[in-house]
């Protein structure tokens, strides 16, 4: 594979969707989960992030879901810092990629907190 379509596949590999489509930063957080994807090499996913306002309803300020093998949904509380935010939706991803090789022990969250800060880090450093 060339290195061109070796750094863009993961990008395209997967169809991730932010909600509200009006927001303002919805192609930075896709930008964040596609990058995610990448390095953590998921593919063939759909990927739905829901920016939440009120987050009454979330456990903490984020939660994931699987819909199927194939299909996850993420909601984020929007009201964080932006290094939050990130980290918490890199916690998400590697919920996602625990369902995805379906691999974590316990809840997974032990493993969701140790990378979601380093992983948040990274995303600012640029792609690797």
């Amino acid at each position: 594979m060339s290195k061109l379509k070796e750094k863009y596949h993961y990008a395209i590999a997967n169809e991730i969707t932010v909600y509200p489509l009006t927001s303002s930063t919805c192609e930075m957080w896709e930008d964040v989960v596609r990058w995610c994807c990448q390095m953590m090499k998921l593919e063939g996913l759909k990927i739905d992030l829901y920016l939440v306002e009120d987050y009454s309803n979330i456990k903490c300020c984020g939660d994931s879901e699987q819909v199927s093998d194939t299909e996850y949904n993420i909601r984020i509380h929007s009201g964080q810092s932006l290094r939050d935010f990130v980290a918490t939706l890199t916690h998400e991803m590697v919920h996602v990629q625990q369902w995805v090789n379906d691999e974590w022990s316990g809840d997974g969250e032990k493993e969701a907190e140790k990378r979601q800060y380093e992983l948040a880090d990274a995303y600012w450093r640029g792609w690797e």
